[in-house]
């Protein structure tokens, strides 16, 4: 009878790993109270197969151990079918079929986000710590991890309310490791703000600038790629990545970083630090490797003394149908903005309804920009869309606020970290004001354009827009505004598509398309005015 006992315990204790083998992922689902950790026994409430059976375990029991009439089930009710959260969406895995390429995005009998209002009550038996991330980061204790600290030299903090500080830092390149983990170091000094390390993309040239420098909010290329960062919440804990990715450094990834800090000194006070960040390395690579993405719209502009302005872009489903192999999963993510940002979010949408929002932040501070670390990281399928809203307030402001990078302008940027990299291969998904690039870049139609087949027209066909006698006047005569207006009336070049092509024109070098440019920009200002005019007089009658 004592062996018996003996035997069932153990079996608890391991969460039933014959159990495991009938579901896709069954040994890899994330804990969701912290994801670097593995819930193992997936049908109990307990992670390790311990206490009673949570609804996956009911459902699983009811349906006769037999995945695929489960596998559309929403057994924790947090609106994710099953198959979703253990990486089979389409319910195509058996047990004689284990292609499985997908990972574990959730676990299927606990409501997630656990403590979310809606998740709560269904949850009142898991038992949770609030921290977002575990101090207590199991892979750095793994053999061959090692420490890599980069850090300030007795740095003098400026005698400035706040500032941002940079340095480039290299990385060891003798072989490839995986980022596993991040951890701040020397941070005890009240005037350091927000720690964060970009990598540097390795096909840029190498950086030899190594001395401390100020720098803005947003840092520029080729140094964008986030890898690790922490606010003042974090000081005292690290970023651990899930267990089965890394981010790559050394001869096949980056090579160099940019870490920037922000220093917060508004009464002045004489103060030196050594604060930077720890970065733990293993050479045994994981599983997965992790990648950045960069959700951007640039060249707009917020007009000035508004309490509140929305900016807007979209990564449209028909780009990611293109540029995702797979499904990726997002584990973190920050936002950037200038001082005029207030809020910001991406928006996951699918099916034309919003499927999930990502770092959202209702109380924007650009010295302190709030961290998300996903306890439940978040499934992005080929085909979604991710939409990009940042809010400014201008009050008090004169002159609108245009986009760049100087002190008085703005940005709207946010930087997410997922895996697998390979699955997302062109990850920059950047908007022209509100003008998806990746959609010209396919050959979809923005705003009634077909871009690169109007760009192809305009090569090919001589005969097409012929303003060359316009180009060379030094004003816009009757006939170079009647042409212009012909011109015009095409949907690639009106409004902030015009402008996108004469970006575009200007730097592609070539003699007609160069030639069409100073036409119309001779005819610009005429032109603009006999717009106004018609409507003016189209509104009187």
């Amino acid at each position: 009878m004592r062996v018996l006992i003996g035997l069932l315990v153990i079996a608890s204790a391991l969460g039933w790993p014959t159990f495991n083998d009938l579901i896709p992922n069954g040994d890899k689902v994330p804990n969701p109270c912290n994801p670097s950790l593995i819930w193992n026994g997936v049908g109990h409430l307990g992670p390790y197969g311990s206490g009673p059976r949570n609804q996956f375990g009911h459902d699983f029991i009811k349906a006769g151990k037999v995945w695929s009439d489960i596998c559309r089930l929403d057994s924790d009710g947090d609106g994710k079918y099953n198959g979703l959260e253990l990486g089979d969406p389409n319910c195509e895995w058996s047990t004689t079929a284990r292609n499985l390429t997908l990972p574990a995005f959730s676990h299927p009998g606990v409501c997630e986000p656990w403590d979310s209002t809606a998740c709560l009550a269904m949850n009142a038996s898991l038992d949770c710590h609030a921290d977002k991330v575990s101090t207590d980061c199991e892979q750095i204790d793994e053999p061959g991890v090692k420490k890599y600290d980069m850090f300030l030299d007795n740095y003098s903090i400026p005698l400035k309310d706040f500032v941002f500080v940079c340095r480039i830092f290299d990385l060891p390149t003798q072989m490839d490791y995986h980022v596993i983990a991040s951890k701040p170091i020397n941070h005890q000094s009240k005037h350091v703000g927000q720690v964060a390390v970009y990598g540097c993309s390795p096909n840029a040239a190498e950086l030899t600038r190594k001395t401390v420098f100020e720098c803005s909010s947003s840092v520029a290329k080729p140094c964008q790629d986030l890898i690790a960062i922490m606010d003042q919440g974090e000081m005292d804990q690290g970023n651990c990545f899930p267990r089965d990715v890394g981010l790559l450094i050394g001869k096949s990834g980056y090579k160099q970083v940019l870490m920037k800090w922000t220093f917060q000194n508004p009464l002045k006070e004489s103060a030196r630090t050594n604060a930077g960040m720890s970065l733990y390395l293993t050479p045994n690579l994981k599983k997965y490797n992790a990648g950045v993405a960069i959700l951007e719209e640039t060249h707009f502009s917020i007009p000035g003394n508004l309490p509140t302005y929305s900016v807007s872009s979209a990564c449209p489903s028909s780009c990611t149908q293109i540029q995702m192999k797979s499904p990726v999963t997002v584990v973190a993510g920050v936002n950037v903005m200038g001082h005029f940002g207030v809020k910001q979010r991406v928006d996951v949408e699918r099916n034309d309804r919003i499927y999930n929002s990502i770092t959202e932040d209702t109380k924007y501070d650009v010295n302190n920009p709030r961290v998300f670390w996903y306890t439940t990281p978040v499934p992005v399928l080929p085909g979604d869309m991710l939409k990009l809203t940042c809010e400014y307030n201008t009050m008090g402001v004169r002159n609108d606020v245009t986009w760049g990078m100087g002190p008085n302008q703005e940005i709207c940027k946010t930087i997410l970290i997922y895996y697998p990299k390979e699955n997302w291969h062109d990850h920059h998904c950047e908007s022209f004001k509100n003008i998806p690039l990746c959609a010209l870049e396919i050959g979809d139609a923005v705003f009634g354009c077909t871009y690169r087949g109007f760009m192809l027209a305009l090569t090919n066909d001589p005969g097409l827009y012929d303003l060359s006698n316009c180009a060379q006047s030094a004003s816009c005569s009757d006939e170079c505004l009647q042409k212009t207006r012909a011109a015009r009336s095409s949907a690639c070049l009106s409004g902030d598509m015009y402008d996108l092509w004469k970006l575009m024109a200007k730097s592609l070098r070539d003699p007609k398309l160069i030639t069409l440019y100073k036409a119309l920009v001779i005819c610009e200002e005429r032109y603009t005015s006999s717009m106004f005019e018609g409507r003016s007089q189209r509104g009187q009658k």
